[in-house]
């Protein structure tokens, strides 16, 4: 066995829930893992500690009080339960967007992020343009270079000169 398995098996091996090959197991593995044998014996000390607390009762007006108040519901059954949790769900929510939108900053907000939109979207057309000039005078401005040009008049006879040797072999 190891470490691991005994870790997964302790809590019924202390509550006596084992079969017997499992408890022979364990108890092997405890006589030859000393920290496993530490581990059982906290364990088994933390048991026993719990064993020995006294069992609280809540006080009878507690739970007279939390059975009487009318927002717990215990009396319903699942789907009236349910249909009451989502209407309440959603009154709340309505009220807390109601109360939203009707701040005056948040409007103001609104207002501001509808007319910036606006204006990006009025001046996104003048600078799409510019930005086709700019690039249509960037290739232009290439290719009138004398070495692009020159290297472009080389690639043009290579070709006709290729395609002339072509047609002359077949």
């Amino acid at each position: 066995m190891r470490c691991t398995e005994l870790e997964i098996l302790l809590a019924d091996y202390l509550d006596g829930a084992v079969s017997g090959g499992e408890k022979s197991a364990v108890e092997a593995h405890l006589a030859g893992c000393a920290a496993c044998a530490e581990l059982a014996r906290d364990a088994s000390g933390a048991v026993a500690f719990m064993e020995r607390a006294a069992t609280v009762e809540a006080p009878a007006a507690v739970v007279a009080r939390i059975l009487a108040d009318d927002r717990i519901r215990l009396r319903r059954s699942g789907p009236e339960r349910l249909l009451g949790f989502v209407s309440q769900f959603w009154q709340v929510v309505s009220q807390l967007v109601w109360q939203l939108v009707w701040q005056p900053r948040l409007a103001m907000g609104v207002a501001m992020v509808v007319l910036s939109v606006a204006m990006l979207g009025r001046m996104w057309g003048p600078a799409e343009n510019q930005v086709h000039r700019a690039w249509d005078r960037t290739v232009k401005q290439y290719e009138n270079l004398p070495l692009v040009s020159a290297i472009q008049s080389q690639l043009e006879d290579w070709t006709q000169d290729a395609s002339l040797n072509g047609a002359q072999d077949q």
